[in-house]
């Protein structure tokens, strides 16, 4: 059970409390049905319109992420904590969107206010999708730059008036939608800013026009946790590629096979597909960063120190929601040390 601490009782007040729209002109984003939440420009920056304030933090899949390095995809960003009960019901809300937009190019990043780092990976182990960005905000510096300085200026710690805040930024990283909590209007769902996000995407300019190597890039890494080969599709923003189990017959399965010598592998696994919404139908695909594990047959292998050169297949058919490139297959290669078990290092990684 997840105690709330003294600070949900401020959430609790953030109320949108907006005056009438003035006749003749368009109503502000704060009076439209859901978004009573919404940053307006007497709170003072970071307001809709400018460039989101960058940062740097670890996340909970290894090594650190920095949102700028998220630019040309759609970006959510969530502000959350452990111990709230507000943020924990829509967590899971939070993965389902991850994987619906993914073929769209929208990226969803989930940033925790200042939990102990051993009860943040736990909960989020337990509960945050692998499809979400899972980022950790020990002092709550990041959120502190996501506070505008007149927006409840009675919290004297200011990091806590981001948390539960939601922001949609455009591939440039400009901020288009800044929602604080509403606790008037709660909806763990999301349902006011997907209506925002679709009314963005619709207007969202197509992808420009890459060759099939260009639209996805390939690289291949010893496996971190197992005995393995990783081999990671980078498909480019606007882009996606069928699943390795497509929805038609005629849709170009998603296929990798690799070879690392006297190594003996096992059948690649794939991540679960994202759904991509054609009008009519909606089809399994993969977008984003796709992470294929290529396992050991036999674990014991990894106990066998050495370099091998490894050599990975890919054939795929990159695709945007109005036309689809030639399917091509392409080999990358690379040389990879494996240490005593578990742990496989990488001394070096061919460009694909």
């Amino acid at each position: 059970m997840i105690r709330a601490r003294p600070e949900l009782l401020s959430l609790a007040v953030l109320l949108g409390c907006a005056p009438g729209a003035r006749s003749g002109a368009p109503p502000p984003m704060w009076e439209r049905p859901g978004l009573g939440g919404a940053v307006r420009p007497e709170m003072g920056a970071p307001q809709p319109g400018m460039t989101a304030p960058d940062f740097e933090l670890p996340s909970t899949a290894g090594g650190t992420v920095r949102l700028s390095s998220l630019r040309g995809s759609w970006v959510v960003l969530h502000f959350t904590a452990a111990w709230c009960p507000y943020c924990d019901a829509e967590v899971a809300h939070l993965g389902e969107m991850a994987a619906t937009y993914a073929p769209r190019s929208v990226r969803v990043v989930l940033v925790d206010v200042k939990d102990d780092e051993r009860v943040w990976r736990s909960y989020a182990a337990q509960h945050v999708s692998p499809s979400v960005v899972a980022l950790h905000d020990a002092s709550g510096a990041v959120a502190t730059s996501y506070a505008p300085p007149h927006a409840q200026p009675a919290f004297e710690d200011r990091a806590n008036v981001a948390l539960d805040a939601t922001l949609i930024l455009d591939p440039a990283g400009q901020i288009r939608l800044f929602l604080l909590p509403d606790s008037a209007h709660f909806d763990p769902t999301f349902g006011a800013l997907r209506e925002e996000l679709d009314r963005a995407l619709l207007e969202a300019p197509e992808p420009p026009a890459l060759r099939p190597e260009e639209a996805v890039m390939v690289s291949i890494a010893s496996a971190h946790d197992v005995c393995g080969v990783a081999v990671t599709l980078h498909v480019a923003p606007g882009y996606h590629v069928m699943s390795d189990r497509p929805s038609a017959p005629t849709y170009i399965a998603t296929r990798v096979v690799v070879d690392a010598g006297d190594m003996a592998l096992g059948s690649p696994v794939f991540p679960p597909p994202t759904p991509f919404d054609l009008g009519d139908e909606s089809i399994a695909t993969f977008a984003g960063d796709v992470r294929v594990l290529v396992p050991c047959a036999d674990a014991k292998q990894a106990a066998r120190v050495g370099t091998r050169a490894v050599e990975a297949t890919v054939r795929y058919q990159a695709c945007t929601r109005t036309r689809c490139l030639f399917p091509v297959t392409r080999t990358s290669r690379a040389a990879l040390a494996f240490a005593e078990a578990p742990h496989p290092i990488v001394t070096a990684t061919s460009k694909p």
